[in-house]
């Protein structure tokens, strides 16, 4: 896995580098049969939950890492992100004034608590008391207190500037994390200078900042994020080059960021010395104009600096809606320096045809003068979304992460939509910028995680795009066009066969895993890998897994069970699938170039791709999930496992059923050619308001075939008075 920092660690002041997603087990606690081993993947999703009740997902994909926060219920949704030596933390804004007194560090480490198993309940140490805190753990739900009551307590210190806060909630000198947490800084041998920090907002007002400092000659010399208290702060430092961000947050009385000034210098350490950082240099506003009139919902500043030698940092700050400042910076001579806004902006409230604007824009080499940053029509692309739901009403979330050229972390937030919903979206064309997109399917739960592969869009162009359109149901996923890394996820290595199912896909090719279970939701899988009457594989409640298998050739069958229920949804909830194919010894890579089979080494040599069918719909149903009574159709695309060859189709099949499954209709299937059939058949007006269950099969010219079934395929409306 690959962070901004290239995957370079620093070995003098750390002491365990992080490693997310790298082998991770695709369902823990799997039981398969006893000469299995559980299937593992580069990829890897985890939703953390911080101790102010904000959950963060992280998720590895194709060698580069994005975390997106779901905010506690009304939290401000100003956060911070900071990222050094492969750990990445994530602090709501209003906890930044505390980091290193009261409040541990540590608490926000999100790759340490991945690391250390902590996701859903947080074991912490008080010294006095704190809200939220349950039998020394917190909770997504409790910690909704604690998030409300450090952002109150924030914004009564912001009345006096943070000159004189108090113990935390009136009686807590500290919170710690109860576990092991960040990795512990190690003491280098070099000779030491004392730098002095102070910061100001003009010449006799010392003020707070959060820092960033980095030994631009070599990262592993130093890198770190200390903070100025009370206009001061103190690090001890090796001589050299540095490079220094001072972010100045200014706080309203419900802990919401109302302004971020930012300052950037260089300066060299040769002995003891004072650095002065002024805040009211920073004079010039960022702002963003856009061909259609557009309202900011969310920006966010990136810093990133590079180091001459190894090692990099990278500082985003989160503003939300509040107004962002510069201070002009001389050009960097030593190392790298970039500096981005990236913002999404929402059409005017009521309009028709509503739309939004996703745009990030990057300053590399020293801040100007002029932030002013106009983008025109020919430099946009258009993302037809359609948003789709089956519970009409539901509140979505939809994130947007963008990645510049030399960016290997994205950082984005869920904004609020209710779906069912059809928007036109612009973003930013060309080979600079590569998406990756995420949906909640309840933002209220923060359940219902979908992503995207990585992509592309090319200025003036249009694409299509729907999620959550029906049917939901297990399948493989595809990499998207120009992909060059790739976990192969159904393959075979010598002898060696390893399949990795995705549990929920929609037809538009989004992965999501099973929601774990709770009140009113019910996610049970049954899956087995079979071959000559024995089962190779048999466990329930996973996607999967690897197995050694005869270097002859044979005969494989695996057969998938999911059952699916939650208060967020309504269809696709029961789903059977069997794939059958044959497979043999594999003593040749077939499988392209940069693709990985061996989740230990990432190697793809002798590693082949199983022949197992796939299928996607399009059923003619609407945003809501439903198809009226009368004539309908749908259209199914059977192709192969993603690296395979796609063989010709001798037949295929799709069957309705009005009765839940219990009996089946034959449609109309009309073969259109390259593995694409259309299927015909009306639905009886006795179905209305009930739901229509689907089965599909087909079978290539080598025998190789799927059948797969979803009961609540899609809905016929009751009869409107």
């Amino acid at each position: 896995m690959r962070h901004t920092d290239g995957g370079r660690r620093n070995p003098w002041l750390r002491r365990t580098p992080a490693v997310l997603g790298i082998a991770a087990a695709v369902v823990a606690g799997l039981a398969p049969a006893a000469q299995a081993d559980p299937v593992t993947s580069a990829d890897s999703t985890h939703t953390v939950t911080l101790v102010t009740g904000d959950q963060v997902v992280v998720q590895d994909v194709g060698g580069r890492q994005t975390a997106t926060v779901l905010p506690r219920p009304g939290s401000s949704g100003d956060f911070v992100n900071q990222r050094v030596d492969g750990d990445l933390y994530v602090v709501p804004a209003t906890a930044l004034p505390y980091l290193g007194t009261s409040l541990d560090r540590s608490l926000f480490d999100v790759s340490a608590l991945i690391r250390d198993g902590i996701t859903d309940q947080v074991p912490v140490q008080v010294a006095g008391t704190a809200p939220g805190v349950q039998n020394g753990t917190v909770t997504r739900e409790s910690g909704a207190a604690f998030g409300a009551a450090l952002a109150a307590q924030a914004g009564r210190d912001a009345k006096n500037h943070f000159a004189t806060p108090g113990p935390l909630f009136g009686t807590a000198s500290s919170v710690r994390l109860a576990a092991a947490g960040a990795p512990q800084e190690a003491h280098p041998n070099f000779p030491m200078h004392t730098v002095r920090i102070l910061t100001v907002n003009g010449a006799d007002t010392p003020t707070d900042a959060a820092l960033g400092l980095l030994n631009t000659d070599d990262g592993r010399i130093f890198n770190g994020f200390p903070y100025s208290t009370g206009g001061e702060e103190r690090v001890s430092v090796p001589s050299g080059n540095y490079g220094l961000v001072a972010w100045f947050p200014t706080f309203d009385s419900t802990g919401r960021v109302t302004t971020v000034r930012v300052v950037v210098q260089d300066f060299v350490v040769s002995g003891d010395q004072t650095v002065t950082v002024d805040a009211a240099k920073a004079t010039s506003q960022v702002t963003v104009s856009t061909p259609k009139p557009a309202t900011v919902t969310s920006q966010t500043l990136e810093y990133f600096r590079g180091a001459q030698g190894l090692g990099s940092q990278g500082y985003s700050f989160g503003v939300g809606t509040g107004t962002t400042y510069v201070a002009p910076s001389a050009p960097a001579t030593v190392g790298t320096f970039h500096f981005n806004v990236q913002l999404h902006s929402e059409s005017p409230a009521g309009t028709a045809s509503p739309y939004s604007y996703d745009l990030k824009i990057d300053s590399a080499g020293a801040l100007s003068a002029n932030q002013h940053y106009k983008v025109t029509a020919d430099q946009l692309a258009t993302v037809k979304e359609s948003y789709y739901s089956d519970k009409p009403g539901r509140v979505e979330g939809m994130s947007r992460i963008i990645f510049l050229p030399y960016e290997f972390f994205g950082f984005g937030q869920f904004s609020p939509l209710t779906a069912p919903l059809q928007r036109t979206e612009y973003v930013l064309g060309g080979p600079d910028f590569q998406y990756a997109d995420a949906l909640l399917a309840s933002m209220n739960t923060g359940r219902g995680f979908v992503s995207s592969s990585f992509q592309q869009f090319a200025p003036k162009t249009t694409t299509p795009v729907g999620w959550l359109r029906g049917p939901l149901v297990p399948g493989l996923t595809t990499p998207s066009t120009g992909t060059t890394s790739w976990f192969c996820n159904a393959c075979r290595r010598d002898d060696t066969i390893r399949v990795g199912l995705v549990p929920v896909l929609d037809s538009d090719g989004h992965g999501f895993s099973l929601d774990a279970p709770g009140t009113g939701t019910v996610s049970t899988s049954h899956f087995q890998l079979l071959s000559g009457g024995k089962a190779l594989i048999d466990g329930k409640d996973i996607t999967g897994g690897e197995v050694a298998a005869p270097a002859g050739q044979a005969d494989y069958k695996i057969v998938y069970d999911q059952t699916r229920t939650a208060p967020w949804f309504h269809q696709s909830t029961v789903s059977h699938s069997e794939w059958t194919f044959g497979s043999a010894h594999s003593g040749a890579q077939t499988v392209p170039t940069g693709w990985g089979c061996d989740p230990a080494t990432g190697s793809a040599t002798d590693c082949s791709a199983l022949p197992l069918v796939t299928a996607s719909y399009q059923l003619n149903a609407g945003l809501d999930g439903t198809a009226p009574a009368g004539p309908d159709q749908v259209v199914v695309t059977f192709a192969h496992a993603p690296g395979g060859q796609n063989l010709p189709f001798a037949k295929g099949s799709v069957q309705v059923s009005f009765d839940g499954g219990v009996t089946w209709t034959p449609t109309f299937t009309a073969d259109l050619g390259g593995g694409r059939y259309r299927a015909q058949w009306t639905n009886p007006a006795s179905t209305t308001g009930g739901d229509v269950a689907l089965r599909v099969s087909a079978t290539d010219v080598a025998g190789n075939s799927l059948t797969q079934s979803v009961t609540s395929a899609f809905s016929v409306p009751g009869a409107q008075s």
